[in-house]
């Protein structure tokens, strides 16, 4: 309830502050696990993707964004849980791995951190290991935009990549 609550203002939020346009919304399954990958440019990325979709999805974030008592508590009710960078954190594996076991959507950003897939930035592997470890497809998702009141937002969710070629 909490949740719905949250999404549903920042969705309010974000169509009354910007222009948010979003296609491909049919390639996100009804049903199944999937793991979404999105470039990362601005802190407001994760919201506008969980609040314009209609499935629930967890969200990795950076460890340092749960720090404070009460962001801690925020980040964890409305699905968001953390992981810590650059040290291939098992917890995180393990929570991700089990929402994709019950068949969730993950939402993860391959670069690690806010790149807007600049030229030169190689991805993180977890995205690509967890898809293949639980045999579920990968969906890009683009997003470009400036996140500055009354500008467009636009995300673009491509269609899902079946990875079953790529398992051994």
């Amino acid at each position: 309830m909490f949740r719905t609550f949250v999404v549903k203002f920042f969705k309010i939020l974000f169509n009354t502050l910007m222009k948010t346009e979003i296609t491909g919304t049919e390639n996100i399954p009804q049903n199944g696990a999937a793991v979404l990958c999105s470039n990362h440019i601005h802190f407001f990325d994760s919201v506008a993707i969980v609040s314009h979709t209609k499935r629930m999805m967890y969200v990795i974030a950076k460890e340092e964004l749960f720090k404070y008592k009460i962001s801690n508590w925020f980040f964890k009710k409305v699905g968001v849980f953390p992981v810590s960078r650059g040290k291939g954190d098992s917890n995180a594996i393990d929570t991700a791995n089990k929402h994709l076991q019950d068949g969730d959507l993950l939402l993860i950003f391959p670069e690690g951190t806010r790149n807007g897939f600049e030229k030169g930035v190689k991805f993180k592997k977890g995205a690509a290991y967890m898809a293949l470890q639980n045999k579920v497809p990968v969906i890009p998702l683009g997003i470009v935009g400036t996140f500055k009141p009354f500008t467009k937002i636009k995300i673009n969710i491509g269609k899902p990549i079946d990875i079953e070629e790529y398992i051994e």
